[in-house]
């Protein structure tokens, strides 16, 4: 019987890395200075979402229950961008938003009252609204994670 060999693959990258190329560190900043560039257009994505989502809480029931693939795929795209552009407090409600339609899919929990208030608190913190102070942001914030968990939901 032959014995075990093992074998080391030349590693091609290491010649690259040894050249003082960018640190990690170097990389990440260059990376949120571009993040930081894209804001404004990013806060133009988010105010355009928001301008599609909000007619919804002017809905009927039987309406945003046919229509919770929508609200939830435009809460998502805020989720996902809000926090690069800073509205922390916008991504984190409109995560809410996501996950009481979840909730619904999963757990067959549906409040149309509790989600209609949250699609009515995006125009408190939304970048073209006046501004509130981050406490007022982080209160408003806080207020709706107690509704949902009052009515057993998560994040």
């Amino acid at each position: 019987m032959n014995s075990a060999r093992v074998f080391t693959p030349e590693n091609h990258l290491a010649r690259h890395m040894s050249r003082g190329g960018p640190t990690s560190a170097e990389l990440i900043a260059d990376a949120d200075k571009r993040v930081s560039a894209l804001a404004d257009s990013i806060r133009g994505f988010v105010v355009g979402k928001l301008q599609e989502i909000r007619p919804f809480a002017d809905q009927t029931d039987d309406d945003l229950l046919a229509e919770i693939d929508v609200i939830s795929g435009l809460a998502m795209n805020i989720v996902e961008v809000g926090d690069a552009a800073g509205l922390n407090a916008l991504a984190d409600l409109t995560r809410g938003i996501v996950t009481m339609i979840d909730g619904f899919r999963t757990l067959g929990v549906w409040h149309t009252a509790a989600l209609r208030l949250h699609i009515r608190a995006l125009g408190l913190l939304s970048p073209d609204a006046p501004p509130l102070s981050r406490q007022d942001e982080a209160r408003i914030v806080e207020d709706l994670q107690n509704m949902r968990r009052s009515i057993g939901l998560t994040d």
